[in-house]
């Protein structure tokens, strides 16, 4: 008996975050990758479910002589997203947008990392309240 517990419960919790991953995957292609408009996205969608006050980070390559529009979007109604290069100096910050475009020509090829904040909020009733995805996507343009 206790085995079949176990199992069950460990069924459940993996479909649960296969159920988080596609909810996000879903809502990354409805509401995101549109907003990318004269940008051709580089096929790549990252995304992560978060709670309120978590952060996440993530490094991205960039090419010299390209054009790129970095999208974030998220169902928050607050995030502060961060772009850094590979010495920790900022050059991009967010306003605290739901949705926030970052439009620039790389002079060199190099790395950028990506901070993703989403601030506790003491007005949450819920704990579903509590979740939500956040997404960076890349366009790339002529």
């Amino acid at each position: 008996m206790k085995r079949f517990l176990g199992l069950t419960l460990a069924s459940l919790l993996l479909s649960g975050g296969f159920f988080a991953y596609s909810q996000c995957r879903g809502y990354t292609k409805r509401n995101c990758i549109p907003s990318l408009k004269e940008y051709t996205h580089d096929g790549k969608m990252n995304f992560v479910q978060l709670y309120a006050g978590d952060k996440a980070e993530i490094k991205l390559t960039f090419y010299s002589g390209q054009k790129y529009r970095l999208l974030t979007c998220t169902d928050f109604d607050e995030v502060t997203i961060v772009v850094k290069d590979t010495d920790n100096n900022p050059v991009f910050k967010s306003e605290g947008k739901s949705m926030a475009s970052f439009d620039f020509r790389m002079g060199s090829t190099q790395q950028l990392v990506v901070e993703i904040k989403v601030p506790y909020s003491d007005n949450t009733t819920h704990e579903l309240d509590m979740t939500g995805c956040v997404s960076i996507i890349t366009g790339v343009k002529s």
